[in-house]
């Protein structure tokens, strides 16, 4: 296994159940996971501040378990800032936290204890995760398994 592998990219919709019915109608996606998060509770999401009181939404769809993934996101209320996030799995995690902003990064939420899906054993499972954003100012979201 590579020490760093994408693990899903996350897009920002306006209709989650048009969306969801397009990638799974049109390109053969399948339901994994789908939740509905307080913007309070992912202190290192971009729109934190801007939404405290809002929630996202997100469901995330497969091709098989082997795969990267795509993330459909709602915000509520909607968040009218278009974006993508990039999700990787890593086991070094140490590593990464210090070289985000060496080449260009910025932290928004450096490593904390939380809960991630896992692709592989399709649940939710403890884990570490760095929420910052890359030189171009795109999410980006590094996620350690605990045990990893």
């Amino acid at each position: 296994m590579n020490d760093t592998f994408l693990q899903r990219i996350s897009i920002n919709i306006s209709d989650i159940d048009q969306s969801e019915s397009f990638y799974t109608n049109v390109l053969g996606f399948s339901k994994v996971y789908h939740k509905t998060i307080p913007l309070k509770r992912i202190s290192g999401y971009p729109i934190n501040k801007k939404n405290k009181n809002g929630s996202i939404e997100l469901i995330i769809l497969s091709q098989g378990m082997s795969n990267p993934m795509l993330g459909l996101m709602k915000t509520t209320p909607l968040n009218e800032k278009k974006s993508a996030a990039l999700v990787f799995y890593t086991n070094k995690i140490q590593q990464i936290y210090k070289n985000f902003t060496l080449f260009g990064g910025s932290i928004t939420m450096g490593i904390r204890k939380g809960e991630s899906f896992d692709i592989k054993e399709n649940k939710m499972r403890p884990s570490l995760v760095i929420m910052g954003t890359d030189p171009n100012n795109h999410f980006v979201e590094v996620v350690q398994f605990a045990g990893n």
